[in-house]
């Protein structure tokens, strides 16, 4: 029987989006089988602080998304995000790389980047 292999990316790794509405945390895009996986409570501090902070400053805030990377549960952080989505009522957009970067760093979220060489 012949092994597949993926070279683009690891089969153990899957792009996720974890939303937070500032009541529920959801979970989007887990590899089959590891759909009811719990984030650990840093990652639900870090998100709750960054609503919290946008909310303040955009009253009409209903969600932010943050995309990522899920390497596993075994991994000691096992969601790395790559970006922050901020919807209001009926439009949304992406913070800025900086932007995401600095909160996402402040708030204890690991945060995905590829070195500039």
């Amino acid at each position: 029987m012949t092994q597949f292999k993926h070279y683009l990316f690891p089969l153990g790794e899957a792009h996720v989006r974890l939303y937070y509405d500032g009541e529920v945390f959801h979970l989007d895009g887990m590899p089959e089988g590891r759909e009811e996986i719990e984030l650990p409570e840093f990652y639900k501090r870090g998100v709750r602080s960054i609503f919290n902070l946008l909310e303040s400053m955009l009253p009409a805030l209903s969600c932010i998304g943050l995309m990522g990377v899920w390497f596993g549960e075994e991994d000691e952080n096992p969601l790395v995000v790559f970006s922050i989505w901020v919807q209001q009522e009926n439009e949304g957009f992406y913070l800025q790389m900086g932007t995401a970067a600095t909160l996402l760093r402040e708030n204890g979220i690991p945060y995905f980047h590829r070195p500039i060489f």
